[in-house]
């Protein structure tokens, strides 16, 4: 299980599920549940074999989600045989391996084999679905679909005999993560506004997959100990996948102003600033409803400004200006300041620990997306290595909100 446990993700809602409002930021309420609790036991709440499960099979999943995404838009705006889209199906395959072999790590060789012959013939029809819609080929779209709604009884089937979940149940999800995918492809080849939306509805989807699986699987192995659905695993799981879409979202946002040659007011474009914008308010409501609503709205205007830094920097790297780099540069350094403050403010983590983590969430992002704007095989690899770093974010970040107030996390 261990090579599943290394990787998290998941979405939000469920982290303002989890807590309700507390009575606000200040220092004081923080100082008194560092008192209480001691970081470690909050960590180890976060951090049961069934919260690591949880988590990494939420990353896992949305990761599949988001670069299958990456695949399409790459080959959209690249062609289907370009270097960039074979590297950016070639890191869409590491994906898969990871998943095949979280599965082999719980149930064996034969398990893993088995999953990965149905994961990759997934995908490949969901690659016939694409080359169908894109080529206005609806016979081969409707083959394509048949081909999918095989899989779903075939994996659903395999699934069931490995967890001991219900068939029905796993058919009715995966129904769900194929017809929210399809619609993203859709418009994705579409070129539509919507596309940015799609994605992220598809990505988000497969937070509940990962509850469920997590469910069935720590159910049918009582060596994973820990609650699946505990308030802790779930706000870790939450912030996994809310800060593994911001990245996603941004470079979206970026490889769509690409393709548009760098008119930010193409619809597309708007749509994709959109998806994003909808991550940031996503985020704001997790803390304002763990902080009230005066942490909220600082952690909205920080965030916000910070995410402007980065379209500063893409656009200074687009446009070859140093002058522009160099001051999104400064921008972000200066928000890691003021952000590790906030944090450390109303959680038990160091103002130092969390600048740290920051200046990572920082270099990773900006490689990915000098990569995204030079065209670069190396993007989708590198927008994957920005989403892995945010997993670990969320790992310390959960441990020390739910350290900074415990009686609302039942420790």
């Amino acid at each position: 299980m261990n090579r599943l446990i290394q990787r998290g993700g998941i979405a939000l809602s469920a982290l303002a599920m989890t807590a309700g409002a507390s009575a606000g930021l200040g220092a004081s309420a923080s100082a008194s549940a560092r008192s209480r609790t001691p970081r470690s036991s909050a960590a180890a709440a976060t951090n049961t074999p069934a919260a690591q499960l949880y988590a990494a099979l939420d990353q896992l999943l949305r990761e599949h989600v988001d670069l299958t995404a990456t695949v399409v838009e790459t080959a959209v705006t690249s062609g289907a045989t370009s270097a960039q889209t074979k590297a950016a199906e070639q890191t869409l395959g590491e994906n898969t391996d990871a998943l095949g072999a979280a599965i082999g790590s719980i149930y064996g060789a034969a398990a893993q084999g088995e999953f990965l012959k149905l994961w990759r013939a997934h995908i490949g029809y969901f690659v016939d679905f694409t080359l169908g819609k894109a080529t206005h080929n609806q016979a081969m779209v409707r083959v394509a679909q048949k081909d999918l709604a095989g899989y779903i009884t075939s994996f659903a089937q395999f699934m069931s005999k490995a967890t001991k979940l219900p068939v029905s149940a796993l058919e009715a999800d995966l129904r769900g993560h194929v017809s929210t995918l399809e619609r993203a492809i859709d418009a994705i080849v579409a070129k539509s506004p919507a596309a940015g939306d799609e994605i992220q509805m598809a990505a988000m989807h497969m937070d509940g997959t990962a509850q469920l699986l997590a469910q069935g699987i720590v159910s049918s192995d009582t060596a994973i100990k820990g609650q699946v659905t505990s308030k802790a695993s779930i706000l870790r799981a939450a912030l996994t996948g809310l800060l593994i879409q911001h990245v996603s979202d941004t470079g979206f946002v970026v490889e769509t102003a690409i393709a548009a040659k760098g008119n930010l007011k193409n619809s597309e474009v708007l749509g994709a600033v959109h998806a994003l914008a909808l991550n940031t308010d996503a985020l704001g409501a997790a803390f304002g409803a763990l902080y009230g609503p005066g942490a909220k709205a600082e952690f909205l205007k920080m965030w916000r400004a910070h995410v402007g830094f980065f379209v500063n920097y893409t656009v200074g790297v687009a446009t070859h200006s140093s002058s522009t780099v160099a001051l999104a540069q400064r921008d972000l350094n200066g928000y890691v300041t003021s952000f590790s403050h906030f944090v450390a403010g109303a959680t038990t983590l160091s103002a130092s620990a969390v600048a740290a983590d920051l200046r990572g969430h920082i270099s990773t992002l900006e490689t990915a997306i000098n990569a995204i704007v030079a065209t670069k095989p190396a993007a989708a690899q590198d927008l994957m290595m920005a989403e892995t770093h945010m997993a670990g974010t969320a790992a310390v970040l959960s441990g020390g909100i739910v350290a900074s107030m415990p009686s609302k996390f039942g420790l």
